[in-house]
C-alpha cells in the first residue's frame, strides 16, 4: 500500500465524504471555513489526489485536503491507498442494495482506532456505521443521540436558522445561507468535523453565515410577478425528494418542477424520479435532461409510466419545458428546475450543446414579462 504522507513528503490532514448527497457541498462548507481560519486547503477526488500524490507534485502550502469519494473509487480500491484522519458519512441513499450499502462501509471498518468517523445518526443505517468502525465517532443530526444536533429549525426561501447542541447542551443560535433540511445535514456535518479536529463549536457555526454560495445548488431569484424559480442539481431520488420536501415547507402556493433523467440512468431510477417528482410537486413538466444516445421520448415514458397521477406534462424540449412551468406560474408559487444545475451543456446523440438553465430563465422571464 503506498504511504500517502511519505510521498507527499509532509505532514497533510485528509478528510474523506462518503454517501449519496451532499458529498460536493459539504467539501465546498469544509474548504471555505478552513479559509476563513486562514488555513490552505484543497477539494479533490481520490483518483486526482493519488496522481498528484504518484507525481509528488503536491504544492506545499496545503495543509487540508478534503477528498470527495464516489463509490466506484472504493471498488477500484483507490481509497486504500489514501491515509485518511477523518471520514464523513452523508447518507446511505433509500434505495441502495446492500452492496452499495457495504461499498460505502468499507473505508469506515478499515480506519484505524486513533482516526475518526463522523456519522449521520439519522441515517438509517448510521449507527451500523457507528457500530462497525474502531475509530473515534462523532455523530450529528437531530436525533437526542447525536453530538453534534440542530433543535428548533426554521426555514425561508433563502437561510435557515436552528438550535446547534453540543453533547446535549444547547450552545448557539445559529444560522446558514443554505436552504433546507438537507443542507442543515450538511451543515451539522462540517461543524461536526471541526470539533473532531479540535476547534470550538460556536467559532465554526460563527462561520457559516459568510459562507459563499455553491453554484447551481439552489439558485434563487424572485421575479416581478412574485413567483420564485429555483435551480438546483438534483437528479437522483434522494435529492429530488430532499428539495421537494422543504420546498413544501415554505410555498404557500404550488410546485411547478421541471425534470428529466439523463441517458445513464437505469428504468428503475427513472421510475423513481418521476414517481417523487410527481408526488412532491402540484404540476410537473417532464422533459430532457442529458438524453445522450436514449431516446428522450423513452426516459420521459419510464418516468411516468408507473404512476397514476395526472399532474404532469410532457415537453421534450427543455427550454420550451422551462417556458410551460414559468407561464403556469401564479404569484406565491415557486418555479423549481431540477437535474442540471450548474452544468451549461446538453447531450443529446453525439453533440454537446450549449444550455444552461439559469440563463434560459431569465431570458423567458424578460421576454414573457413574467
Amino acid at each position: 500500500m503506498i504511504e500517502s504522507r511519505k510521498l507527499l513528503g509532509k505532514s497533510i490532514n485528509m478528510t474523506g465524504i462518503i454517501g449519496q448527497n451532499g458529498k460536493s457541498t459539504i467539501a465546498h462548507m469544509i474548504h471555505h471555513c478552513y479559509h476563513a481560519l486562514e488555513i490552505e486547503s484543497e477539494i479533490s477526488r481520490s483518483a486526482e489526489i493519488l496522481k498528484k500524490i504518484n507525481q509528488k507534485s503536491y504544492e506545499k502550502k496545503v495543509k487540508d485536503v478534503i477528498i470527495e469519494v464516489c463509490q466506484r473509487d472504493i471498488r477500484e480500491k483507490r481509497v486504500g491507498y489514501l491515509d485518511f484522519d477523518t471520514l464523513i458519512l452523508t447518507n446511505t441513499g433509500e434505495n441502495n442494495d446492500t452492496d452499495d450499502i457495504w461499498t460505502m462501509k468499507r473505508p469506515f471498518i478499515a480506519l484505524p482506532i486513533n482516526k475518526t468517523a463522523v456519522i449521520n445518526i439519522d441515517d438509517e443505517k448510521g449507527v451500523d456505521f457507528c457500530n462497525m468502525t474502531i475509530a473515534s465517532t462523532v455523530t450529528y443530526g437531530m436525533s437526542e443521540l447525536a453530538n453534534i444536533r440542530a433543535t428548533d429549525i426554521q426555514l425561508t426561501p433563502t437561510k435557515t436558522h436552528f438550535d446547534l447542541h453540543y453533547q446535549g447542551t444547547f450552545i448557539f443560535r445559529a444560522e446558514t445561507p443554505y436552504f433546507g433540511l438537507y443542507n442543515l445535514y450538511n451543515t451539522l456535518a462540517t461543524i461536526a468535523h471541526f470539533t473532531s479536529e479540535g476547534y470550538d463549536a460556536i467559532r465554526i457555526a460563527k462561520l457559516l453565515p459568510e459562507l459563499p454560495p455553491l453554484e447551481g445548488r439552489y439558485d434563487t431569484f424572485v421575479t416581478d410577478s412574485n413567483i420564485r424559480v429555483v435551480v438546483d442539481c438534483a437528479k437522483n431520488f434522494e435529492a429530488v425528494k430532499a428539495i421537494l420536501t422543504s420546498l413544501k415547507e415554505i410555498c404557500s402556493g404550488r410546485i411547478i418542477t421541471v425534470i428529466g433523467a439523463d441517458g445513464g440512468t437505469t428504468r428503475h431510477q427513472r421510475q423513481l424520479i418521476g414517481g417523487v417528482a410527481l408526488s412532491y410537486s402540484d404540476q410537473v413538466v417532464i422533459t430532457s435532461d442529458d438524453p445522450q444516445d436514449v431516446e428522450p421520448q423513452e426516459i420521459i415514458y419510464d418516468m411516468i409510466k408507473s404512476t397514476f397521477r395526472q399532474n404532469y406534462r410532457l415537453c421534450i424540449d427543455r427550454e420550451k419545458a422551462i417556458e410551460v412551468a414559468l407561464k403556469l406560474a401564479k404569484p406565491n408559487d415557486i418555479v423549481v428546475i431540477l437535474g442540471k444545475g450548474h452544468i451549461k451543456t446538453q447531450i443529446i446523440k453525439d453533440k454537446t450543446l450549449p444550455f444552461c438553465d439559469n440563463k434560459t430563465v431569465a431570458y423567458l422571464t424578460e421576454k414573457f414579462e413574467i
